[in-house]
């Protein structure tokens, strides 16, 4: 029988040990952790982690088609006027230089986008924390791309996400909107070296596995702003930091683009799926901080602060607890 974590009820899975001594370093988190999770530990881990992610990078045409697929989102964003919808294209094609690169037939399976008020409810600081339910494959058809992401809500700040090519094993990958073109998708780490961070909940009678990501973004000190990525390392009851970025910016440049606006999606690239596993998000929260620095406590994503979304992919919904838990298959 598989052993649980007495603290957090996740089922713990046997990983490749290092043959290096690990190098610890005390992380000094600035905000509260979650609940059910403020017990663990916080270290810096990048530079381990940075030896895991050995994956190469993704090639200029999934690089373009990426930002593509997020032009192909604010194209059909349903809760825009079509006049905010088309001024929010242009503003998004000069920024980061989006272009049609041909038909991307990408859009959303299923997940939830942050309404107008909420995408810019905060001052100098933000943050997500969610479990992705990542099967190790896909499943169906799967033959080009599917994503499950997120965004914290600022628009300079990072996406940590599982990315899945046809029926390989999942990736774990962190693209940081802050940073130029050309270094925005970091190393992807591969399946096979997260099993520190792999645990098993159970939602509604399923056995989801899942990883457990904390995405933040805040002002360290006027104009200047830090993207910061941890992971739960299930076996040390540990977050452990994993990315590190600062760089400047201002509260305009961190709301005002659509950059941001999705919570928890199935990002899809096939015109439709079928046959898929069980993919989704668990226990999606959100905190944020005020203009004094202060941080609020973690509230999960509620339906007054989002709405759902689902591009006629094929995916339906096997459970939904509005609106921070959910899962779907196709």
């Amino acid at each position: 029988m598989p052993k649980k974590t007495k603290k957090t009820g996740v089922t713990r899975k046997a990983s490749k040990r290092s043959t290096k001594q690990t190098r610890s370093r005390r992380d000094r988190i600035s905000h509260p952790l979650p609940p059910l999770r403020s017990e663990a530990g916080a270290v810096d881990r990048r530079e381990e982690f940075a030896e895991l992610s050995t994956a190469p990078r993704p090639d200029l045409e999934a690089e373009q088609a990426f930002v593509a697929s997020k032009l192909k989102l604010l194209r059909t964003h349903p809760y825009l006027h079509p006049a905010d919808r088309e001024a929010a294209v242009g503003k998004f094609r000069g920024v980061y230089a989006a272009e049609d690169i041909g038909p991307v037939p990408g859009g959303v399976g299923y997940g939830v986008f942050y309404n107008s008020a909420f995408k810019v409810g905060f001052a100098t600081g933000t943050a997500i924390s969610w479990e992705i339910i990542c099967p190790m494959l896909p499943g169906g058809n799967v033959n080009t791309w599917l994503y499950v992401t997120a965004t914290n809500r600022s628009s300079k700040g990072v996406e940590a996400f599982v990315a899945y090519q046809g029926q390989n094993a999942f990736t774990f990958n962190i693209f940081d909107w802050a940073k130029p073109a050309a270094d925005r998708w970091q190393n992807p780490t591969p399946f096979a070296n997260l099993g520190d961070y792999l645990g098993i909940e159970s939602a509604h009678g399923n056995q989801c596995q899942v990883i457990a990501v904390m995405n933040t973004t805040f002002q360290q000190s006027p104009g200047i702003w830090v993207n910061e990525v941890r992971l739960l390392n299930i076996k040390a009851n540990q977050w452990n930091l994993v990315y590190q970025f600062s760089y400047q910016a201002s509260l305009q440049d961190q709301i005002g683009d659509f950059v941001g606006s999705w919570g928890p999606i199935v990002e899809t690239f096939q015109d439709a799926y079928s046959g898929t596993n069980l993919m989704g998000s668990l226990k999606a929260q959100i905190l944020s901080r005020d203009a004094a620095g202060n941080w609020s406590q973690w509230n999960q994503l509620s339906p007054t602060q989002s709405d759902f979304r689902a591009d006629n992919k094929g995916f339906v919904t096997t459970f939904l607890d509005k609106n921070y838990s959910w899962g779907v298959v196709s």
